[in-house]
């Protein structure tokens, strides 16, 4: 059983109390024991949930839905219609959505782990009947109203049966409640004002103001939203950050009450003439709405919708990175001091890449301070992380017992199931380059990319386990991926090294020049780019610039003269790939 596989074992035996609660037997209501009633407020979002509440394990692929909920519509329309309703949900919810539903390229399911049902609830145990204080005439998802006659045939059919079910254990129900722990109580009819955790003030804060909208139709009028949120999302997996929300004009006033701490606000421009889109990101700094700068792309409507929104996660990561480098690289600290909470995961994931003697020991310091002050999962993963340079850049030594306590730290981040795509990376990484456990790192790095597919350093390394696994032009395809998603990323070297090694493997010789010059023009010292340059330059049967790229890795990495060292270095597990790696260097004699 792979480590994943034992705390997945772990969690499911782990009866914890959900705190979020779904009502399907009666009107429609979802509450959590914080925030109250947080029932999304469109029927089309409300009609999602219940499909998957009564779906099979939960779970119902995007197609399936589509069908149910757009049954008149193209597919074009209707997969357009289903990504507007999943984020509707995620602007009701807002970071509750990762405790309600679990969402990749194909499905969509519920995560049952942190929620209740009242009809699983009974399902599970008929005696409840009493308590949840039902009778043969409640009536299952009372109200709900969706003009789609698939969908209507499906509730027809649901209520059909759940009308036999409740008349069954009227029968045999008590009359009186049995004694035991008390249920769940149906919310009561006005929603609390409460949506939001108080605000945290070491973090950074920023207001999404409304977007502006010329000539946009049904199916490009959310793409403002998708940007935006796609934006904030990626920023807040590798920073904590307060978001207050402006753009919705009938949520409560509670949830601004912190507002007075943003510093900075954001907002999209969607300008669509025809066949022709424009967007444009903005970002003021408060509280004058100084103008700090803003960044368009122009597309054509088609481009945008048929490639699977790669454009529009270009666009993203494109701000991401300038945005994390406006925020945290220029702001600095008085007298020396180390960086705020909110810089630290940032500075110290570019520390290690600068791969100095100290960078490992400068990003640990840094990660220790915070994970005391914090219990975010994105410290103790970077600290893991860190492992993979001692073990591919040479950069210091595993110490005694460092290994156990590194797979000790990765059960520990990963039993309270985080979601975050750069922690899952950064672990998937750590278990499949450091420890072998290609399993593992699958696992992890799958539900990575399908939790966040606009991030560049998730899709490198989810590149770098299909290198090492040998499925060649799999990480080929992801490995340039990454490097349009980080084009102006800090760690654009690390992603132009990827693509040099997937590119040689894949035999495409030119691109893997191309790409190993340009990591090695922003990083010199890196000694990945130089070890598959110079066996690039060992198959095109060019010695001397091989020769010459070698002798400046030995500098680096002395060590890997040694040919028992050298394939440690590359740690590929496919024997033909790593003897089409070798090939390149013995060609050179080296």
């Amino acid at each position: 059983m792979t480590l994943v596989q034992d705390i997945d074992a772990s969690q499911a035996a782990n009866d914890r109390p959900p705190r979020l609660r779904m009502y399907l037997l009666g009107p429609f209501a979802l509450t959590d024991t914080r925030f109250g009633r947080i029932t999304p407020k469109g029927q089309k979002a409300q009609g999602l949930l219940a499909l998957l509440a009564l779906a099979p394990r939960n779970e119902r692929t995007r197609v399936w839905l589509r069908d149910r909920l757009w049954s008149g519509s193209n597919q074009k329309r209707a997969a357009t219609n289903l990504r507007q309703t999943v984020f509707e949900l995620k602007r009701d919810l807002g970071e509750l959505i990762d405790d309600i539903l679990v969402i990749d390229s194909k499905t969509i399911s519920l995560r049952a782990d942190t929620l209740w049902v009242d009809a699983w609830a009974l399902d599970d145990t008929p005696g409840l009947y009493g308590k949840l204080a039902l009778n043969p005439d409640t009536q299952l998802l009372e109200g709900m109203d969706i003009a789609d006659e698939e969908f209507e045939d499906w509730l027809r059919t649901e209520r059909t049966l759940w009308s036999d079910k409740l008349t069954r254990m009227a029968e045999t129900s008590p009359r009186t409640p049995a004694s035991g722990p008390a249920l769940p109580a149906r919310p009561d009819p006005q929603p609390l004002l409460q949506r939001m955790a108080p605000p945290n003030p070491s973090k950074l804060c920023i207001g999404y103001l409304p977007s502006i909208q010329h000539g946009c139709d049904d199916s490009t009028m959310y793409l403002a939203d998708f940007i935006l949120e796609g934006i904030a999302r990626n920023l807040k997996e590798l920073e904590p950050v307060n978001i207050y929300d402006f753009r919705n004009a009938t949520l409560p006033s509670d949830t601004l009450t912190g507002a007075v701490e943003v510093e900075y606000y954001v907002r999209l421009r969607t300008l669509q003439i025809g066949e022709a889109m424009t967007f444009t990101f903005f970002l003021y700094r408060a509280p004058n709405m100084i103008l700090e700068w803003s960044q368009s792309i122009q597309a054509q409507r088609r481009d945008v919708i048929e490639d699977d929104f790669g454009l529009m996660h270009g666009f993203i990561s494109q701000n991401v990175d300038r945005l994390a480098r406006f925020l945290f690289e220029g702001r600095g600290t008085p007298g020396g001091q180390p960086p705020p909470p909110q810089q630290v995961a940032y500075t110290a994931l570019n520390l290690m890449f600068r791969l100095d003697d100290n960078a490992l020991d400068n990003a640990q310091t840094l990660l220790d301070a915070a994970q005391d002050i914090s219990p975010d999962p994105i410290y103790p993963a970077l600290k893991c992380y860190g492992l993979s340079f001692k073990l591919g850049e040479n950069v210091g030594q595993l110490a005694s017992g460092e290994a156990e306590e590194t797979r000790a730290l990765v059960r520990e981040v990963l039993q309270g199931n985080p979601f975050n795509s750069i922690t899952l990376a950064s672990l998937g990484h750590v278990l499949g380059y450091g420890f072998g456990d290609h399993a593992a790192a699958a696992t992890l790095l799958n539900r990575a990319v399908e939790l966040n597919p606009t991030q560049a350093f998730v899709w490198d390394h989810y590149a770098l386990h299909k290198l090492y696994t040998g499925e060649t032009d799999a990480a080929y395809d992801a490995a340039r991926r990454a490097v349009r998603l980080g084009a102006y990323s800090p760690l654009r070297f690390g992603f132009d090294t990827t693509l040099c090694m997937t590119a040689m493997l894949k035999g495409e010789l030119g691109q893997a020049v191309t790409s190993g010059r340009a990591a090695l023009t922003r990083q010199p010292r890196f000694s990945a780019a130089m070890r598959y340059l110079t066996a690039t330059y060992g198959l095109q049967n060019r010695p001397e610039e091989a020769r010459g790229i070698y002798d400046r890795l030995l500098i680096e990495d002395p060590d890997f003269s040694d040919p028992e060292i050298r394939r440690k270095r590359f740690r590929v597990l496919h024997r033909e790939t790593e003897d089409q790696i070798l090939r390149g260097l013995n060609v050179c004699g080296l």
